[in-house]
């Protein structure tokens, strides 16, 4: 998993400034064209050495689709828009960490475990016939001059840097994303190994903890615009970091059963889909013109802090979740102060 996160984070640093400047399209073809290829060779691998190098690369080309994304919905939407249109995709995306360890589980069995990459080699060939044939360019600011476009591309990054409520935003998709992914992480170590649950079961307990996300996804298409892309992330955070508290309290009160080390989730969940969408909106509003660059930053920042939550997870050995609890409210509390120095700084709405 870090073999594919870190190098995620850090590749989406370059692919914003790089669409900025050049084109949305062409960015994310090279990144679904890396992807594909990738997954592939994941699939051929005859060592443990060529399957992390192999990793990796899959890991830099999916950060183009993360970062296009974000970056696209800016480009045709407002700050507002864009928040809905956020919540609306990432209904659709959250299937994928929540439905993963089911499919996967089922194609291991099934087909052995090269099967899940070959599965995601074709998704990613698919994407990248679609995109080639569909898709129109939406980034009309783009510049001729190669040298004109690299300055253009590092004033971008010292800009948005210098902006703290960008700053704050940036921290806040962090936090709340860490939170999320530490508990991806550490909750199957608990679950199987100490709490005895089947590892075929395990899949659709999984499935429950992250209902709260799918709830909380719906609830942003149509709340955002009834009260504003600002109290959106202050509520989703709140909401967040209340989640965390219940997940902290429950093993520091002596209840160490797999449906204390999960169903807390379900209102983290809400909490982190209310926010999210409004925040990433927020934070590549901040400077519409550097539009690619902010979703770059958002996303090394959010995958950064996701990767630093996973390896001291993975650093707390523990026979109970209590530690994950720590880490999960820790980055919660985190969140909930960056969101407070967002809403200091907001723009009007």
């Amino acid at each position: 998993m870090i073999a594919f996160l870190i190098p995620y984070a850090i590749a989406q640093l370059f692919y914003g400034g790089v669409s900025d400047r050049f084109g949305r399209r062409p960015t994310l073809l090279w990144g679904l064209a890396i992807y594909t290829v990738a997954s592939f060779v994941c699939a051929s691998s005859t060592s443990m050495t060529m399957l992390i190098f192999a990793r990796i690369a899959q890991g830099v080309g999916a950060a183009g689709s993360m970062v296009m994304v974000r970056s696209i919905v800016r480009d045709l939407y407002d700050r507002k828009q864009s928040a809905r249109a956020l919540a609306i995709i990432s209904t659709v995306m959250v299937f994928a960490p929540a439905t993963a360890p089911a499919i996967g589980g089922y194609l291991h069995t099934q087909f052995g475990w090269q099967a899940s990459f070959i599965s995601l080699g074709l998704m990613g060939a698919s994407l990248f016939t679609y995109c080639a044939l569909r898709m129109a360019e939406t980034n009309v600011v783009q510049g001729a001059d190669l040298l004109g476009n690299i300055r253009a591309l590092a004033r971008g990054y010292r800009v948005l840097i210098g902006e703290r409520t960008f700053v704050a935003y940036s921290l806040n998709i962090g936090f709340l994303a860490s939170g999320m992914f530490a508990w991806f992480a550490g909750v199957p170590v608990v679950l199987i190994d100490n709490y005895g649950v089947a590892p075929d079961r395990f899949g659709y307990l999984m499935l429950t903890g992250t209902l709260g996300a799918f709830f909380g996804y719906a609830s942003a298409i149509w709340l955002t615009g009834k009260i504003g892309v600002n109290r959106m992330i202050v509520l989703g955070t709140f909401i967040a970091l209340l989640g965390a508290s219940l997940y902290l309290a429950l093993p520091l009160a002596g209840v160490l059963t797999p449906l204390a080390a999960i169903a807390p989730m379900s209102l983290f969940g809400i909490g982190l889909a209310i926010a999210f969408p409004s925040v990433m909106a927020a934070a590549v509003s901040v400077r519409p013109d550097y539009a690619g660059t902010a979703a770059s930053i958002n996303g090394l920042v959010q995958y950064g802090t996701a990767a630093l939550a996973t390896l001291l997870v993975g650093a707390l050995s523990s026979t109970t979740h209590l530690p994950l609890a720590w880490v999960i409210f820790g980055t919660q509390s985190l969140a909930m102060i960056a969101a407070w120095v967002g809403w200091r700084g907001r723009p009007a709405e």
